[in-house]
């Protein structure tokens, strides 16, 4: 007998098939049509330095980029396995593009419902631009699965201020500004309402002084760049 509810709150299998049907939708509006246009300006950037040997593209990405290195520090042995045609190095933004849709639903529901949660896969499932940005061999797919992530772990911050979700709330966040400085918006909000308003404000202040470390780590390099 299928299940309609689970003990402890958690979702029925039932209750999982529109989020399962929206990552596969998702993953279908991202993929399908990955090879139809050629590597534009940036995106050709991105497969030179994916090109290079791994110290070399690190170097690199001071000069010729303009964020953070982590979508390259994941993209280059992808490349390594899957190579950087346009379909096979878009796919990995396709991938995590993908991946947003269940950590929506997730952040969804822990902030509002479970239909709440249901709207907010759907929507991103289907966004034209965030479908649109899934398909570019660039950062910003990464940057918005870190952020949903972070944002996900901020409301679970709120109810249940745990050590894990502090944990959880810090390493997204820190992956998220190592994605793309703009993430620094969304981290910074975040860090303000927690310490204001979380009830871990103690716990709060050293997770917001974590981020904030690697944030002023990764300044230089961020000025380094404008000015290259």
């Amino acid at each position: 007998m299928e299940a309609t509810a689970a003990a402890g709150g958690r979702p029925s299998t039932r209750s999982l098939l529109p989020v399962a049907a929206a990552t596969v939708l998702g993953a279908v509006l991202r993929f399908a049509t990955l090879g139809e246009q050629s590597l534009w300006l940036d995106e050709a950037i991105s497969v030179e330095l994916l090109r290079d040997d791994f110290a070399g593209m690190l170097r690199a990405i001071a000069t010729s980029e303009s964020t953070p290195p982590l979508y390259y520090v994941l993209a280059w042995p992808w490349a390594r396995v899957f190579g950087t045609g346009e379909v096979d190095i878009r796919a990995l933004s396709a991938l995590l593009g993908t991946a947003t849709v269940p950590v929506a639903y997730a952040a969804g529901t822990a902030l509002a419902s479970r239909t709440a949660g249901t709207f907010a896969a759907w929507f991103v499932a289907t966004s034209p631009l965030l479908v649109w940005y899934s398909q570019e061999a660039r950062a910003y797919a990464l940057l918005v699965l870190c952020g949903a992530l972070s944002f996900l772990f901020f409301v679970r911050v709120l109810e249940r201020p745990s050590r894990g979700a502090l944990v959880g709330w810090v390493a997204a966040s820190v992956l998220a500004l190592a994605s793309h400085y703009f993430a620094a918006f969304l981290v910074a909000a975040e860090a303000a309402v927690l310490l204001v308003a979380g009830r871990r404000r103690a716990a709060a202040g050293a997770a917001a002084a974590a981020v904030g470390a690697v944030g002023l780590a990764l300044l230089p390099l961020a000025l380094y760049q404008i000015h290259s």
